[in-house]
């Protein structure tokens, strides 16, 4: 027993997946430096490195960029002379960890030393070459179960960093597809969703809910499928505020697509159907259906000839540039939506189309009315933040006019009337 706890003393694990963290034995250890600094830096580069080393003209390429002059080197032979005396007050054996020899740097010791990247790595190649398929599934969801997240996430803007978080993600994705493949064929669907619920908990931006849906419709759980399309929209569309191109908008088309209700009564499905409660105001959706009801209400008034305008309300500073300061730009972008929601009748439709930017819908009204419209979401905008240090830009065009891709009305904020836009 004395034996395995003395050998299991002499391991050096560090964990870089997801967070960052030491271990000696059992014993968990910080290093008295910012996790993110150019000394932990080159701390976790030689870890990374292991025996191969890491030439001294690359780590100074990633922590001082390309300015190679003399204060560069004096700088690094300092960066280094500081590690050495950070490690020696750790609970680490006392050692002479950092060797140079012909120019490439290493860290080396007599402790072992566990990385879970390379864990991780070595884990998934051996996973995705075994020949048995059934032992194939089981090593590929024990890979995929020890991938903690993205690669050193509180230095994601170090290039270094960056390339080694692709390479290894890269990685889990090619074990993960392997073993959805297999899950899908062994319709071991409670499995398939887990291992998906973890990959969009670590990459929330990735095509892993379309294999979500896929595993609920094949389940029969058409509710939950369509749950999960509406958080996937939402997070794309809203909380990033990305304008989404054509292949992204099909991409979420075909995956509604997909989603069939059970057979039931016209009655249930007008109770599915329906608003909940009563809400006043104009309907808020997302920007995919926007589009949809556009084309829809653009057809109609063909045959109607009824009156619709499309409203941008743009948000900006007191210069008319667009608001871009993230902490004010949240907040005074709820604070738009709402006044647009309560100034707009219920028939009237929004949707926030990026971060600082709404579009409205206006239908069955005259182009003088346009006026009153913005006129009063100014006014519920400024009674919860009435200084001029955010403003709101507006531009309005008829449905008409954009079909027949006539000259576009507008009115801007800079100028207090109505005009063309030639």
């Amino acid at each position: 027993m004395g034996e395995f706890m003395e050998e299991n003393k002499s391991v050096f694990s560090v964990n870089m997946l997801g967070g960052l963290s030491f271990f000696y034995g059992d014993e968990a250890f910080s290093i008295k430096c910012n996790n993110t600094s150019k000394v932990m830096q080159l701390f976790l580069m030689l870890l990374e490195a292991g025996k191969d080393g890491i030439p001294k003209v690359q780590l100074l390429e990633a922590l001082y960029g390309r300015d190679d002059t003399q204060d560069t080197k004096n700088a690094f032979r300092i960066l280094v002379f500081r590690l050495r005396r950070l490690l020696e007050d750790t609970v680490l054996p006392k050692d002479d960890y950092i060797k140079m020899g012909k120019g490439i740097y290493r860290f080396e010791g007599s402790l072992e030393i566990r990385l879970d990247t390379k864990i991780f790595e070595a884990g998934a190649k051996a996973a995705l070459e075994l020949e048995d398929e059934e032992e194939r599934l089981e090593a590929l969801k024990k890979v995929c179960s020890s991938y903690t997240g993205e690669f050193l996430p509180l230095m994601a803007e170090e290039e270094w960093v960056a390339a080694e978080s692709l390479y290894y993600k890269n990685i889990y994705f090619d074990a993960l597809r392997e073993c959805c493949r297999l899950l899908q064929e062994r319709r071991q669907y409670e499995d398939l969703l887990e291992i998906c619920r973890r990959a969009i908990t670590i990459y929330p931006f990735e095509e892993w809910q379309l294999v979500q849906i896929d595993c609920l419709l094949a389940m029969n759980r058409y509710k939950d499928a369509l749950k999960v399309y509406e958080n996937a929209t939402s997070m794309f569309f809203e909380e990033l505020g990305l304008s989404p191109s054509e292949k992204m908008l099909a991409r979420f088309r075909a995956m509604s697509g997909q989603i069939h209700y059970a057979m039931g009564t016209l009655t249930d499905i007008k109770d599915s159907l329906r608003e909940k409660e009563f809400t006043p105001g104009a309907y808020y959706c997302s920007y995919p259906s926007f589009i949809d009801s556009y084309r829809i209400i653009t057809r109609m008034i063909e045959r109607s000839g009824q009156s619709v305008f499309l409203m941008l309300c743009t948000l900006t500073d007191s210069k008319g540039n667009p608001l871009e300061k993230e902490s004010l730009l949240a907040e005074q972008s709820a604070n738009l939506s709402q006044a647009i929601c309560h100034s707009l009748r219920r028939g009237d439709l929004y949707t926030r189309y990026s971060p600082n930017q709404f579009l409205v819908l206006l239908i069955g009204i005259k182009q003088e009315d346009c006026e009153i419209t913005y006129a009063r979401i100014n006014s519920r905008f400024r009674e919860k933040y009435p200084s001029q240090k955010v403003q709101i830009r507006y531009y309005v065009s008829s449905i008409a006019e954009i079909k027949g891709e006539k000259s576009k009305l507008s009115f801007g904020l800079s100028k207090n009337c109505w005009k063309k836009n030639e």
